[in-house]
């Protein structure tokens, strides 16, 4: 890790910390881009001795090119377009899926948020828009999960955000929707397609709800769960700590570990403090029992008062977590 970074910018408890675990890690959430952006990205996991990456890509070119330079690093996703079924013209989203599949994909990547409302113009679409119109069950997208679960593809979803994004961020409800209905989508879609592989981004999107996601897995067993997002993570295991141990150790062998870093992004903290923060706040998080540290990321919805109490998972929980999942789910 780039040590003069930590000692000129982090708590002093950063500058001692050190590895309880120290096998290999497999990052199941990343987006990639640019080659140049993905080579930084690449450094600073390999600083957090990430041996594997999950990476999410917009097209066939994009995978080759990073393939060519990483021909062992990364198993790759893509990111599936439905803008055309939600335009009205399914075929157009369809035939995107077909020549994913055929360029060698069977992993792929949808991502719903109340933030949807605010890509779209009224005149961007063939029907009127509102949220409660894009979601997992839309009518519009079935044929398109159908055709997901036939083909048996593994499929990363974001359904959701965190609770105090709908309670400060996303209101009027009237515009943005309603979380619960969000996140019950997901229910519906592992009920009517059982062979789709699910991995739910950032603990299902509900790592308020704990108690509700304990009852899915025991459910569904197509659904896995990442912990994309370390803010998001610290943020909502800080303050039951019995509780997430609990649920941990109960469904170890379905959560993996992931940080949902986007590779060439700028418009957070600079380079390297943007994948150095969340690392160590990961870190942290998983291997100490630190209590009451600052998250060293901007959390202005919390008001930037966000403290890491650290889980310290035992050995044989973190094992599966930075690495035995993942490796055993995409079969690497």
């Amino acid at each position: 890790m780039d040590t003069e970074y930590v000692e000129n910018n982090m708590d002093p408890f950063s500058n001692t910390m050190q590895r309880k675990y120290t096998g290999p890690v497999f990052d199941a959430h990343t987006h990639l881009g640019k080659l140049e952006d993905v080579k930084i990205m690449v450094k600073y996991e390999e600083e957090f001795n990430v041996k594997k990456i999950f990476g999410i890509v917009r097209d066939k070119e994009g995978r080759d090119s990073i393939a060519k330079e990483y021909p062992d690093l990364f198993v790759y996703s893509i990111f599936l377009s439905i803008r055309e079924a939600l335009q009205g013209d399914l075929k157009g989203s369809m035939d995107f899926l077909e020549k994913a599949y055929a360029d060698g994909f069977d992993i792929g990547k949808l991502w719903f948020s109340p933030r949807w409302v605010n890509y779209f113009s009224q005149e961007d679409l063939n029907v009127k828009f509102r949220t409660q119109d894009v979601h997992l069950n839309d009518p519009k997208l079935e044929p398109l999960f159908q055709r997901l679960d036939d083909l048996k593809f593994t499929l990363l979803l974001h359904i959701s955000d965190p609770d105090l994004l709908y309670e400060k961020n996303y209101q009027p409800a009237s515009k943005f929707g309603i979380k619960e209905e969000h996140v019950n989508a997901l229910k519906n879609i592992l009920e009517w397609y059982p062979n789709i592989t699910i991995i739910g981004a950032h603990m299902a999107s509900q790592p308020e709800n704990l108690k509700q996601l304990d009852l899915w897995l025991d459910k569904y067993p197509n659904l896995y769960i990442d912990t994309g997002s370390a803010k998001w993570m610290v943020r909502e295991f800080g303050y039951k700590r019995e509780e997430v141990l609990d649920f941990f150790d109960k469904h170890q062998n379905r959560i993996m570990f992931g940080t949902d870093f986007v590779a060439g992004r700028g418009d957070r903290e600079p380079i390297p403090g943007y994948y150095i923060n969340r690392f160590l706040s990961y870190q942290a998080l998983f291997e100490t029992n630190v209590k009451d540290l600052p998250l060293p990321i901007p959390d202005p919805e919390n008001d930037n008062n966000t403290k890491i109490n650290g889980l310290d998972l035992p050995q044989n929980i973190l094992k599966k977590l930075y690495w035995e999942n993942a490796k055993k789910l995409f079969k690497v």
